[in-house]
């Protein structure tokens, strides 16, 4: 009985470290003046693994050759090598920095992956869980404030919706801010153990080195209603969806995010380690 127990632990331990979760948001924005930006965020998440590639493509011709062109960049985090790498997959260039020379930098890895052009890393410690008390709160500064204190309205919906892979329950808020009616969108699914996962593997690798994970705010509008001093319903679950439009101006800022994809599969370990063509450089333009 003894030796049928360690062969089933064994049997367990192997068959978690041949998963790997891939998770893929997708970020559109459309601004007066700067026109249409789509960022593809994509996360491989295993056993002491984390991998993110981001893509922002920008559909202004002039805004894009400010920027350089469309970008292309990527991290990886190896808790079994103690290294993290960022590289360029336009350039085909990488950097690394090993976690110790993190840690006395006090968690804050030198390298960047694009100067932060998808937003960077975040330097405080943020929970997913669906009962955080702030909601991201300190995030959304910058929009709590435009808020009007009397005039919201807020919808939700107990009926579920097939968002992508999963069920979701939409809510509605719509509030008047300076910049006129603004209606935000919010798709909630109480599916959330691929996510918790990924988030799980990225917290304890940056935690290795004294850092914290970025994380997506558990919704938008909670903390711009909890700001504005207005009661509200909360709705369980993880955020899979997002869109707020200007409805009074049909040329104002438009914005919505989405998980387009969350499965497990086997592990593939080349998924984790990058192409022999690229270049070692000190760091990244």
């Amino acid at each position: 009985m003894r030796y049928r127990n360690i062969i089933l632990l064994l049997f367990i331990s192997t068959t978690f470290s041949q998963t790997q979760v891939v998770i893929v948001e997708e970020m559109f924005m459309d601004a007066p003046y700067v026109g249409e930006f789509t960022t593809t965020n994509t996360k491989y998440a295993s056993d002491n693994l984390f991998k993110q590639e981001m893509q922002i493509e920008v559909g202004s011709f002039l805004v894009r050759m400010a920027m350089g062109g469309n970008k292309k960049a990527g991290s990886i985090i190896d808790g079994n090598s103690k290294l993290r790498t960022v590289y360029d997959i336009n350039e085909e260039e990488y950097a690394e920095e090993n976690f110790q020379s993190i840690i006395e930098n006090d968690g804050k890895p030198k390298l960047k992956m694009m100067d932060n052009a998808f937003g960077g890393g975040s330097s405080r410690n943020s929970n997913e869980d669906e009962n955080e008390d702030e909601d991201s709160s300190e995030n959304n500064e910058s929009d709590d404030n435009d808020v009007d204190n009397n005039e919201v309205n807020r919808t939700i919906n107990n009926n579920f919706e097939k968002i992508g892979e999963f069920l979701a329950k939409k809510v509605t808020t719509e509030m008047m801010g300076r910049s006129g009616r603004v209606v935000i969108e919010e798709w909630f699914t109480m599916d959330t153990s691929l996510f918790h996962y990924a988030l799980d593997v990225e917290s304890k690798l940056v935690s290795s080195y004294g850092g914290s994970a970025q994380t997506t705010p558990r919704s938008f509008s909670e903390p711009m209603l909890r700001s504005a001093g207005h009661e509200f319903e909360s709705v369980e679950g993880r955020l899979v969806k997002y869109k707020m439009t200007q409805k009074d101006d049909d040329d104002g800022f438009k914005m919505s995010w989405e998980i387009k994809q969350a499965k497990k599969e086997p592990f593939n370990q080349s998924d984790f380690i990058l192409s022999k063509d690229y270049k070692k450089v000190d760091e990244l333009n």
